[in-house]
Formats: structure tokens, C-alpha cells, sequence
């Protein structure tokens, strides 16, 4: 046996996505065949920490050889064994096999006992496997809508996307801080739809942290479109075997997108995609597989997805877990989420210490939410006080009439006028973006009773 599984030639469609800085079973299935031997190792066993069972196969074939780790059957056959743990048959065979001609049973029973330690289904299961792909999310309505426009020229050219943002909303039902979380393709979608959001009002009375949307751009219109359509089928065919091509290769980028695709019945891919991936459960099915792939955005989408606010939710660790992992590969969302929870002395895992070490993280990479939430955490610790100072003036740097910050730095002056100065200031720029002002008018309020007259 001298193959791994889902190896293959690099693509050139690939090269339109970004740069790798992530193992993949893709990239590792590269290193192997430039005979990078213990760099496909390394990466092989980082995927299997999150059950990728070809992973774990691809580990048996190199111990069987020796290559990149050293040679050894009890190895080669414990991790045969765990790829059949996790669903590959012709694995287990494999196994039997090792099993037959390996005359001490007893010392691949212990290896694989050993092994079983740390990779087992249970194991692994418990923390990255969730019971749901995706939790519903409290239903809200909008008092105030504004649909996107869909740029004049991506409808000639027939560009479709995809624009995924996260925003928070205040007691008054208005949308704050939205963040472009991703898109595709860049540049092409985002603004027109950051415009439109900006404008919606939400039926809330109460504050809301972290709403996600994406939002699809289709050209598809049945009737209207068929025909030209029909006339770029065959190149849709290429294009959309390549890709089918590259996540059955272990591509967790294109996984991931494929996923976001397949959500939408509207899509001139998605008609495509869909004769090949037919079950209704293939987006999940997908974006789970980008996150074994070690993808941080599929690791960040699947986390979010499945995250509740029941803190009894037994998927709660699990979502944590996902983010903990997308952090660790600086995904500034994941580092932010993380700081959000755990500063959050509402949840069982408030940690403030922990949260602003990821807030600036966030950052220092001019992530603008991490920063407010960072100020407003550093306002909770009187020690921290130059540090306070310090964030506030960072924010003001990237949005310098910001209210919430604007209200903080009128907090911490040394005296009323000074104070007032500010949160007029605060004011004034909550009204035109028509934004809470509950908050400044109490702070005010202690000032000057007469200042909002």
C-alpha cells in the first residue's frame, strides 16, 4: 500500500482563493507527494485531533512505511483501526490484514488502547461533534427594512455572491457596528449591502449582541436568464467540476464555499452543484467537513451556527471549542466571539482577564467591535485606567465621532465640563445615526439636569 487517500494534481482554479495558512488534507496530501515527509505527517496527525477519518488513514499508510515517523505495524494497524472508528470500511480491513501476519496481538491491541486515549470517536465526538449543524435563532422583525442594491455591472456580467456580516443592535431596534465578516467575491457586494443594513430597524426593545447574516446575491430569474444561461453551461460545467473536484480532495477553502453556495436554490452554480451534492443536508454536511479540514472560517461559521444562549445547551462546548480553534489561527471574528463570551458575566465562562487578552488580539489587527468591547471591559477594571484611555483613543482613531466611545471618554474626565463636553458630543452623533441615546441621557443626567433641553 503506497497511496493516500484523495490525492491529486493542484488545480489552477485554486490559485483564485487565498493563500494557505492553514493544513488541510489538501495541502498535507501535496506535502506527502514533494515527499515532505514529516510536514505531511505533522499536518495528517493536527487533522486528526478533529476525527478526519482520511487523515487518520493516511497516518496508518505512513507508518506502515516509515515515512515521516518511523516504521512500526502496531501503529500502521491502531490507526487503521481508528479511520474505521470513523466510518471507513476499507480501513478496517487494512487492519485485519496487519493483524493476520503480526503474530503478538497484544502489542497492537496496546497501541491502539493507547492511541484510543486520545483519538477516539468518543473523544473526539464529545468535543467537536455537534448533535445539531445549527441552532435557531430568535426570530425578529424589522419595523424598518432597505433591500441591497445589486451592482449594475455584476448583473451584466452575470456575477453572483455571497456577503456575510455580523452587526449588533440597540434597545432601540437600530443596527451598530456591522462587521464584514467575509465575502465572495471581494469587493464586489459588500458595500452595497453594509449600506443597506445600516438602515434597518429591528422590532427590539432590548439590546442584541451578534446578529449574523448572509445574504445572497443571485442573478438566477428563471425565464429571464435561461437562455444566456444554457449558453454558459458547458463553461459552469467545467468550472463546477473543478471544484467538486477540489473538495472531494480535502480542500477545506473550497468545502467551505461550495457550503455557502449550496445554501441558495437561486444560484446559477448552486443548480449545478446540486446534480452532484443532493442531499438537503449537503451545506452542513460540507461546512462540518471545511472544519475538520482545519478551515478557520467553516470553524467559525459551524461554531456560531450551533452557539445558543442556553448555557445548558450540550453543544455550548462544542461551539467553544470550534471558535478556540479558529482563534488559535488569529481569525479575528473567532477572537472577538471568544472576548464577547467570556466578558460576559451572565455566562458560566466569564473570565475578564482571559476575555481582554483576545480582545487585543482582535485589536491589534484594527478589529473596531473587539476595540469598543475592550474599552467598555477596561472600564470594569480601576487598575486598568491608563489602558482605558489608551483603547478609547485607539477606537476614536478609527471612527473618531463614535458614541459609545465618545460617552466613555466623557466618563473618565476630571471634571463635569469636560464630561459634558463629550457626551454632548456623543449625543449629537447617536441622534444622526439614529442610534440609542438612553445611555448618554442618563450619564447627562447626572451632570446638568438641564443639558438635553
Amino acid at each position: 500500500m503506497d497511496f493516500l487517500r484523495f490525492t491529486g494534481p493542484l488545480l489552477l482554479l485554486l490559485i483564485c482563493f487565498s493563500k494557505q495558512s492553514y493544513a488541510d488534507l489538501f495541502s498535507a496530501t501535496q506535502h506527502y507527494q514533494q515527499q515532505n515527509f514529516s510536514k505531511a505527517y505533522e499536518e495528517f496527525l493536527q487533522l486528526s485531533e478533529f476525527g478526519n477519518s482520511d487523515a487518520m488513514y493516511n497516518l496508518a499508510v505512513m507508518s506502515l512505511h516509515g515515512q515521516g515517523t518511523n516504521k512500526s505495524l502496531p501503529k500502521a494497524f491502531a490507526w487503521f483501526l481508528l479511520a474505521s472508528d470513523f466510518g471507513l470500511s476499507d480501513a478496517k480491513q487494512t487492519a485485519e490484514l496487519i493483524s493476520q501476519k503480526y503474530t503478538d496481538k497484544q502489542v497492537l491491541n496496546d497501541m491502539y488502547v493507547a492511541l484510543k486515549q486520545h483519538y477516539a470517536f468518543d473523544v473526539i465526538a464529545t468535543k467537536y461533534f455537534p448533535s445539531e449543524f445549527s441552532k435557531p435563532k430568535k426570530s425578529l422583525s424589522k419595523v424598518r427594512d432597505h433591500q441591497p442594491n445589486y451592482p449594475e455591472q455584476a448583473i451584466r456580467q452575470g456575477v453572483e455572491g455571497w456577503v456575510w456580516l455580523e452587526f449588533d443592535i440597540d434597545d432601540t431596534g437600530a443596527v451598530t457596528d456591522i462587521s464584514l465578516i467575509a465575502a465572495h467575491p471581494k469587493h464586489i457586494f459588500s458595500t452595497e449591502l453594509i449600506n443597506a443594513v445600516s438602515l434597518w430597524q429591528y422590532d427590539t426593545d432590548k439590546p442584541i449582541k451578534n446578529r449574523s447574516l448572509t445574504y445572497h446575491f443571485t442573478t438566477f430569474k428563471g425565464k429571464q436568464y435561461k437562455t444566456a444561461f444554457q449558453n454558459q453551461r458547458k463553461q459552469y460545467k467545467q468550472s463546477i467540476s473543478e471544484h467538486i473536484d477540489a473538495a472531494e480532495q480535502g480542500n477545506g477553502e473550497i468545502q467551505f464555499y461550495i457550503s455557502q453556495w449550496l445554501q441558495s436554490n437561486d444560484y446559477n452554480a448552486s443548480q449545478l452543484l446540486k446534480y452532484h451534492w443532493q442531499d438537503e443536508q449537503a451545506a452542513q454536511t460540507l461546512l462540518f467537513a471545511a472544519a475538520k479540514n482545519n478551515f478557520p472560517l467553516a470553524q467559525y461559521k459551524l461554531a456560531t451556527g450551533i452557539l445558543s444562549n442556553d448555557i445548558n445547551d450540550p453543544d455550548r462546548a462544542t461551539a467553544l471549542n470550534w471558535l478556540k480553534i479558529a482563534a488559535q489561527h488569529n481569525n479575528l471574528p473567532a477572537l472577538y466571539r471568544l472576548g464577547s463570551i467570556l466578558s460576559d458575566s451572565q455566562n458560566p465562562e466569564f473570565s475578564p482577564h482571559i476575555a481582554l487578552s483576545y480582545f487585543q488580539k482582535a485589536a491589534e489587527h484594527d478589529h473596531f467591535r473587539a476595540i469598543r468591547d475592550m474599552c467598555l471591559l477596561l472600564k470594569t477594571m480601576p487598575a486598568k485606567s491608563q489602558e482605558l484611555k489608551r483603547c478609547i483613543n485607539t477606537g476614536l482613531d478609527i471612527d473618531d465621532s463614535h458614541p459609545t466611545l465618545l460617552l466613555l471618554k466623557a466618563e473618565i474626565q476630571p471634571n463635569n465640563a469636560l464630561s459634558l463636553k463629550y457626551a454632548k458630543q456623543a449625543l449629537k452623533e447617536a441622534r444622526s445615526r439614529k442610534w440609542s441615546i438612553k445611555a448618554i441621557s442618563a450619564f447627562m443626567q447626572t451632570l446638568d439636569p438641564g443639558a438635553l433641553n
